[in-house]
């Protein structure tokens, strides 16, 4: 299966089931399609994903597509893809892609919308890159937030965490390419200039090398600085154990436990942790970390809770399609209750590491500052680590640090530190 086709396949057959990524690589293996054709479909699914909105706007323009035509789905689509794909593909011939287009509508019975979509595209071509400088290069901080990928819905709670000035600077950050960082055994980082998948990597599955965000390994160092080495350490909410296996790496004498509320999430940590060589000094527990019990006392508790994402909205742009504000609230919801969770089942003298890949203040301070009141027993320790860098890191209004997607290599992070007295 070709590259074009395979994307349109995703893209049309994946409305808010499992996420493009997973579907792209299933259908990869069962059409056993060639390393440029999927590289190919990934790049315009990553396009289509992450400035949607911006696509969708430009098409909304009288001079491409009337208002009065109203399209298929997949016909939709197929024109959004092809617009993100002319303006921001560099090294693909648009009029390939344009006939990979045309040719799919064909072959899956949408003949009748052939030409209007050939001629919106080839419109694209004369003016989409005049249209597209002005989000670029306008005042408007709605249209840098178009053109940064960031939905115009979400605008408020942006407003409410940084002012203007802040906005612009960190929207022109999410036009940054995004790159993979090699977490390396022995400590070191190393930067790569593409992204690659885990398994192509040299030592990978000698457990030598890690593929992590420069983020996510900044927040978890936290835990060798402040983790006193007595008791247990537990991973609230494990995910795929990517944070855990660098905690057990980076302090030798420890051991933890690993809640996580996905049974496949878990079976991922055990089998990460196993290949990383360190699964003797874990165990895993399955279920709700609002409920879930332990025999073991825990002097180190990491919470890196559900969130919105949005710090790593460049990285992984899907998240944010699936997102609204009442899934958005239930998440801050959630996160007050694990960090209240996290302070209970804390001992005396231990520390809470509460992170989120977020960039806005409702999942961050607002969150730190409620439970805080309420425990007048615990406190933040507001000097995390030596992170003077301002234009990585910037102090959180008043609680916690902020990572900011400044680079290739960082994404959107913010840590607290809560010591219970």
């Amino acid at each position: 299966m070709r590259g074009i086709e395979a994307a349109l396949k995703v893209l049309t057959g994946n409305q808010n089931t499992i996420f493009a990524s997973e579907a792209l690589r299933k259908l990869a293996d069962s059409e056993k399609m060639k390393a440029p054709d999927i590289s190919l479909a990934s790049s315009l699914i990553y396009i289509f994903m992450r400035k949607r909105e911006l696509w969708e706007k430009i098409l909304s323009d009288g001079r491409f597509l009337s208002s009065k035509e109203k399209l298929p789905l997949p016909v939709n689509i197929a024109i959004i893809m092809g617009v993100g794909g002319i303006l921001e593909l560099r090294r693909f011939s648009v009029g390939v892609l344009i006939n990979g287009i045309i040719e799919y509508l064909k072959q899956n019975k949408f003949t009748k919308y052939s030409g209007v979509v050939n001629a919106v595209l080839r419109k694209i071509i004369e003016d989409g890159e005049n249209i597209i400088s002005k989000y670029k290069n306008s005042p408007s901080i709605e249209n840098k937030a178009l053109f940064s990928g960031v939905p115009l819905w979400t605008m408020p709670a942006w407003n409410k965490t940084w002012n203007k000035s802040e906005l612009k600077e960190i929207f022109e950050m999410f036009n940054i390419p995004s790159y993979s960082s090699v977490r390396n055994s022995d400590g070191s980082i190393t930067r790569l200039n593409e992204t690659v998948l885990p398994k192509n990597l040299e030592g990978f599955n000698e457990g030598l090398v890690t593929v992590q965000s420069e983020s996510s390994i900044l927040a978890a160092s936290l835990v060798k600085k402040f983790y006193s080495g007595k008791n247990m350490i537990l991973d609230m909410c494990s995910g795929r154990g990517v944070k855990a296996g660098q905690v057990l790496q980076e302090n030798q004498n420890s051991k933890i436990e690993c809640w996580e509320l996905s049974e496949k999430r878990s079976k991922s940590a055990e089998n990460e942790l196993e290949r990383l060589k360190v699964k003797d000094r874990a165990s895993f527990k399955v279920g709700n970390a609002l409920t879930l019990e332990s025999e073991n006392k825990f002097s180190f508790i990491m919470l890196d809770a559900p969130c919105s994402c949005s710090g790593t909205w460049n990285r992984k742009p899907e998240s944010k399609w699936r997102l609204d504000w009442k899934k958005f609230d239930n998440l801050v919801m959630t996160q007050k209750k694990l960090l209240e969770r996290a302070i209970n089942l804390c001992e005396n003298g231990g520390n809470i590491l509460y992170i989120t890949c977020s960039l806005l203040k409702q999942e961050n301070e607002f969150v730190v500052a409620e439970i805080l009141s309420k425990y007048p027993d615990c406190t933040e320790i507001s000097s995390l680590i030596d992170w003077n860098d301002k234009k990585v890191f910037r102090r959180g209004k008043p609680y916690g640090i902020y990572i900011l997607p400044c680079n290739s290599w960082l994404d959107g992070f913010y840590c607290s530190l809560i010591m219970k007295k």
